[in-house]
């Protein structure tokens, strides 16, 4: 997962030092600690003194940018970006969609993010500011490549005309990423990507 530095981001935003240059090092480190201690132990578990504990850093250089941990797990979230390839192998739209599954399903499992999804899951209703940050940086644009990748199905004549792209997006991706979340990937091998996108194509396809 590429994560991208906090440390030029603006200075006069709360809990940023005045007059002191910023270490680029130790925000890398206490967003990483961060991360860590989201996707191993979650949001309730999380301190700024285990977090200070963890980077290797005190409490008041942590304080110093971010005034609570919450502002702290918000920048933090919003560092992680979506590795989902802007295209995907295949000569035909079906192809592209395993091909798709498969990236989901490989990389989800042991990537950070991955160990961060159900958790932030499980968060939508306790930490919807978090989620929506989550949702935006990682679950929007895995879902805009499948839309993107359902439209040109129907310009190629491929799938229905007559579809609702988002629903069919959803349709398509939603099973592997609750495959991923509850953890049956290990029990699953690398047919679960064709199966999950022929059955789905069973119904999108023209008659």
């Amino acid at each position: 997962m590429v994560e991208t530095s906090i440390a030029d981001r603006d200075s006069a935003r709360v809990g940023s030092t005045r007059g002191r240059p910023r270490s680029r090092e130790a925000d890398s480190a206490i967003v990483e600690a961060t991360l860590e201690m989201i996707a191993d132990e979650g949001v309730n578990a999380l301190s700024i003194e285990a977090v200070a504990t963890r980077a290797g850093v005190g409490k008041g250089t942590i304080y110093r940018r971010w005034p609570s941990k919450e502002a702290l797990m918000g920048d933090a979230l919003a560092t992680l970006i979506d590795d989902m390839p802007q295209t995907f192998r295949g000569s035909n739209v079906r192809e592209q969609l395993v091909s798709m599954l498969e990236h989901v399903r490989c990389r989800s499992v042991d990537s950070r993010t991955g160990r961060i999804f159900p958790r932030m899951a499980s968060y939508k209703d306790s930490h919807p500011e978090l989620f929506a940050i989550f949702a935006d940086r990682v679950l929007a644009p895995r879902r805009e490549r499948v839309r993107a990748l359902v439209q040109q199905g129907i310009d190629l004549g491929e799938l229905r005309s007559d579809i609702d792209v988002p629903l069919a997006a959803t349709l398509l991706l939603a099973p592997m990423l609750h495959i991923n979340m509850t953890g049956m990937p290990q029990r699953l091998g690398d047919t679960t990507s064709r199966q999950l996108v022929d059955m789905a194509l069973d119904g999108l396809r023209p008659r």
